[in-house]
C-alpha cells in the first residue's frame, strides 16, 4: 500500500495561532469561540491547499461533531490534543491490514474495539507534524470491518449507548446481521427493548 508522504503531511498540517503548543492549551479556560475560529483558518487554508495539490477523500470535522466532542472531553477531563486530534481525517478502504507503516505515523490498533467497545474497528495513524500543528487522522477501514463502520457512523456512532453497537457488531460477525436493512431492525427492536 502507499501511504501518504511525510512531505504531503506537512504540507496540509496546520500551526495553531493560538500561540502554545497543544499540549499547553486549556480546554477550561480558551474560549471555545478562539478555538473554532482557529479550526476554521485551518479550513480555509487547507481547502487552498487541496485545490492546489490535488488532494481527495478527506474531511474536516463538523462543527457539531467538534462541539460534541469538546464537551464530552470536558466532561471527562481529557486534554486539548486528545479532543481535537482528528479535526482532518482521511478513511482509506482496504482488503487487508497493512502489517507495517511508515515511522513519521503513530499507530493505534482498533481492530479488537475501542476502550469501550462500541462495535468499531480499524486502524488509526496520527501524524503531527510539531507541537504546534494539529495532529492528521487517517483511518483504516478493512475487510468487513468497512461495512459495519459504514452503517454505525451512519446509524448508531455518537448517538447511542456503545453497547448497542457491540451488540450489533457481534451479530454482524456471525451473519445474523448482512444488509443495512436488517442493521436497521435489530437497532430498532434493541431501541424498543430500552424504551419499554
Amino acid at each position: 500500500m502507499q501511504f501518504i508522504s511525510k512531505e504531503a503531511l506537512d504540507r496540509i498540517s496546520y500551526t495553531t495561532s493560538l500561540g502554545k503548543s497543544l499540549k499547553q492549551i486549556s480546554m477550561s479556560k480558551t474560549p471555545l469561540s478562539d478555538i473554532l475560529a482557529d479550526i476554521n483558518k485551518y479550513r480555509l487554508q487547507y481547502t487552498d491547499t487541496i485545490i492546489q495539490e490535488n488532494i481527495i477523500g478527506s474531511r474536516f470535522k463538523s462543527d457539531d461533531s467538534i462541539m460534541r466532542k469538546y464537551k464530552k472531553t470536558l466532561q471527562t477531563g481529557g486534554g486539548f490534543k486528545q479532543c481535537f486530534n482528528d479535526v482532518l481525517g482521511f478513511r482509506l478502504r482496504l482488503d487487508v491490514y497493512p502489517k507495517e507503516y511508515p515511522e513519521y505515523f503513530r499507530v493505534v490498533d482498533l481492530r479488537n474495539g475501542k476502550k469501550i467497545d462500541d462495535g468499531y474497528r480499524a486502524i488509526h495513524l496520527y501524524y503531527q507534524r510539531d507541537n504546534l500543528a494539529y495532529p492528521i487522522e487517517i483511518q483504516l477501514w478493512c475487510a468487513d470491518d468497512y461495512q459495519f463502520n459504514i452503517w454505525s457512523h451512519k446509524l448508531v456512532y455518537k448517538y447511542h449507548d456503545a453497547k448497542i453497537g457491540k451488540y450489533l457488531y457481534e451479530n454482524y460477525k456471525v451473519g445474523k446481521i448482512r444488509t443495512e436493512e436488517e442493521f436497521k431492525c435489530e437497532l430498532n427492536k434493541l431501541m424498543n427493548e430500552r424504551s419499554s
